[in-house]
């Protein structure tokens, strides 16, 4: 059984919008190529608009839900329009549409974009991982970022080990704004896995060779057998 991933690219092709397809192709090469990759099935809407969640929600409840675009400092992340331009989605909404996946399974909401730590910490309440950034982040970061989370997520890492490692990164690239991990009350992000123990492998066992399950016959001492008479 798959761990789903799935990937909102909510980006229009517009100048100076964020590279949401490199983004993709960032975290699709991270998670195959990591230990448990063949476990994690990545899906994707590309230029994505409001309904196309609701609609990706109707059929399927990912584990992981990745948000690729761009964000405002007082309305959150913002989809695909119809006629090519974006939008705020309607924050309400939002919080409904989560709540309900995360009544189905749902364990990690990614809002990588300008701007939504403060949308993170309120979404925390209802979903038990939350990641969002604090200010304006480049591009570069923001895909750099979502390359190492996924990657290690997929090698068997906890949402909270694979988020260190990435700001770790961040912090040697010279990003100052980095992004934030929130939790609901009593939920521990050590103890949320991408990859859960059913889907990691178990060492292989080799069998014992028979002249090791012969009892160690070959180390007994001989037995003591005295001397023939001398006549």
């Amino acid at each position: 059984m798959y761990v789903v991933c799935l990937v909102l690219a909510a980006a229009p092709a517009l100048p100076n919008a964020p590279n949401v397809l490199e983004e993709h192709r960032d975290i699709q090469q991270s998670i195959t190529y990591s230990r448990y990759g063949h476990t994690v099935r990545l899906d994707t809407l590309p230029a994505a608009r409001w309904d196309d969640l609701t609609q990706y929600l109707a059929d399927t409840t990912p584990q992981v839900l990745h948000f690729a675009g761009r964000g405002t400092p007082d309305s959150g992340p913002r989809f695909v329009t119809d006629d090519g331009g974006e939008a705020p989605v309607a924050l309400d909404g939002l919080r409904r549409c989560v709540t309900a996946a995360t009544a189905n399974g749902l364990h990690l909401l990614v809002l990588n974009a300008c701007w939504t730590a403060h949308l993170a910490k309120e979404l925390s309440d209802a979903v038990p991982a939350v990641i969002g950034w604090q200010a304006e982040v480049a591009d570069v970061h923001a895909r750099g970022y979502a390359r190492v989370v996924h990657r290690n997520l997929a090698a068997g890492e906890s949402v909270a080990k694979a988020h260190g490692t990435a700001r770790m990164m961040l912090d040697l690239a010279g990003c100052t704004s980095l992004p934030t991990l929130h939790t609901g009350d009593g939920r521990i992000p050590e103890a949320h896995f991408l990859i859960g123990p059913e889907a990691r492998s178990v060492p292989r066992r080799e069998p014992l060779s028979l002249r090791y399950q012969q009892s160690g016959a070959h180390l007994r001492k001989p037995r003591f057998r005295p001397p023939p008479p001398q006549f």
